[in-house]
């Protein structure tokens, strides 16, 4: 069903024979084209990928709501994950090590490692701080660490300078962790940001 707003002169979704959408801030109309066959092996396979790459993200899209440089002023930060791994949706795979999570221009920080306690209370992360003239002292480290077979997701950040980040939960013996870091600072009222980086993260056993 369609929805016409005629206070603002656009409208969403299917009205008459015409398509209201959203195409980054602006509103644009087409005209309604029946699918000739919704249900192409190319569609399946899209359908699958994005199915995948959305549920995984969806984990922890919104806890990183406030430390993301992505456009996100007309979209979900989810979306605007989904939109930087299009290639991911269109081959119908998730794949954890090369997905991006942020983009930017700055720098990201270097050694980098990762690693869950003993007794699985705690992820503990450590880099070298940046000394890049471009990243400000206000900058900090953003770690994203998802259990993607347990459904669960946990970000913690801290000043870059400081080198280092404990997570501090309750972690799967023997998980198996997706690691994303990147670093976000600020230009006023404004962020800016480094492209993520993926670690690979396996807790103790019990």
């Amino acid at each position: 069903m369609g929805i016409m707003n005629l206070l603002k002169g656009n409208w969403s979704g299917r009205v008459g024979q015409t398509v209201g959408s959203k195409w980054k801030d602006k509103s644009t109309i087409r005209s309604y084209a029946k699918p000739s066959n919704p249900n192409t092996p190319d569609q399946q396979t899209t359908r699958t990928g994005f199915a995948a790459v959305s549920a995984f993200v969806a984990l922890f899209a919104d806890m990183i709501k406030r430390f993301s440089s992505l456009d996100i002023r007309s979209m979900s930060v989810r979306n605007a994950i989904l939109s930087l791994n299009s290639t991911q949706v269109a081959t119908g795979a998730l794949v954890p090590s090369t997905l991006k999570v942020n983009k930017g221009g700055l720098p990201n920080a270097s050694g980098f490692s990762a690693s869950v306690a003993a007794g699985l209370a705690s992820l503990t992360a450590l880099w070298t701080p940046p000394t890049a003239s471009t990243i400000s002292a206000d900058a900090v480290m953003v770690v994203v660490a998802v259990d993607k077979a347990d459904s669960r997701a946990y970000v913690k950040t801290a000043l870059a300078s400081t080198g280092t980040v404990v997570i501090t939960e309750s972690f799967a013996a023997n998980a198996n962790l997706d690691v994303y870091h990147y670093i976000i600072d600020y230009r006023g009222s404004s962020k800016v940001g480094s492209p993520s980086a993926y670690t690979a993260v396996t807790a103790p056993a019990a």
